[in-house]
């Protein structure tokens, strides 16, 4: 059930949003250690914007969803930034699942 929800979510983002590039599903529901009250992790990277990371939040969150969600929504710039910034968390995002990608399986 959340699955679903998380791509009906990404996908009306996606046909709604045309700044956000991808749409990055991670952490532990996407790991397979989610435990009960787990929440859903999600990274957006959008073109860009003049505001700060967290106040970008507000714009994207669902409502009424299921379980809470942890939103990152970065710019290109930002996100690229994070690899060399902050390379485990750069990791921990782009191991999960790019919603926006054909097929969006996780990277092997």
């Amino acid at each position: 059930m959340i699955e679903a929800r998380v791509r009906h979510w990404a996908r009306h983002v996606a046909e709604t949003r045309p700044e956000v590039r991808r749409i990055i599903w991670f952490g532990s529901r996407v790991n397979g250690i989610a435990a009960p009250g787990s929440d859903v992790d999600v990274c957006l990277v959008i073109s860009g914007s003049d505001r700060r990371p967290r106040d970008r939040i507000g714009d994207y969150l669902p409502f009424g969803f299921p379980v809470g969600m942890d939103l990152f929504p970065y710019t290109v710039v930002e996100f690229e930034r994070l690899r060399s910034e902050h390379p485990s968390w750069h990791e921990a995002i782009t191991s999960g699942i790019d919603l926006l990608a054909p097929g969006d399986a996780p990277p092997s």
